[in-house]
């Protein structure tokens, strides 16, 4: 078997056998022609089709790169944007804080501005309380001169009436602060 390969490749057939492929003339224009069309057939479609598929081709890549191009304009934009909320938040951040000490500072200033006014209110509650005493005490004073008045001609009127003598005075002082109870006298 091995002798039978041999002899295919070399090209020498044993009696009795043919080969498969005979490389006749007309095999050989067979084959020219098959090869003919072929190439015709390439040149003709690369002539009709190529235009197209160039233009299709370059086409998808012109549209691949503005995609490319609008998305890195896109990204830039949405960077700068980006930037710009950054900064605005910063601003808003400040404006915060200083709205914050303004009014943490106002707040001090009232509270101050409170605590003066009640300073000034308990002063004047104290300075009238003060004055209110002193009125309650002048007519408290007032009250027992007209009392001790009341009391004197009371006991003037007594002696008066009676003409007594010194034992019936003083007896009759003695009544008088009697009937006047548990009366305080106060300076």
């Amino acid at each position: 078997m091995s002798s039978y390969y041999l002899t295919v490749v070399h090209g020498l057939l044993p009696e009795g056998y043919s080969f498969i492929l005979n490389l006749d003339k007309d095999l050989l224009i067979e084959i020219g022609f098959q090869l003919f069309n072929t190439i015709f057939l390439c040149l003709f479609l690369g002539y009709i089709l190529y235009k197209p598929v160039k233009n299709f081709l370059q086409a998808r890549k012109d549209r691949i790169a503005g995609d490319l191009k609008s998305s890195r304009e896109a990204k830039q934009e949405a960077e700068t944007v980006l930037k710009e909320y950054k900064t605005k938040l910063a601003e808003i951040a400040e404006e915060r804080t200083a709205i914050l000490e303004k009014a943490r500072e106002e707040a001090a200033a009232n509270r101050a501005i409170i605590i003066e006014e009640a300073n000034k209110e308990a002063t004047e509650l104290k300075e009238r309380a003060k004055l209110q005493i002193e009125r309650d005490k002048e007519e408290a004073q007032d009250e027992i001169r007209l009392q001790i008045i009341q009391v004197s001609t009371l006991i003037a009127s007594r002696f008066v009436k009676e003409s007594l003598n010194e034992s019936a005075q003083n007896k009759i002082v003695e009544n008088v602060i009697k009937d006047l109870g548990d009366v305080k006298w106060q300076s």
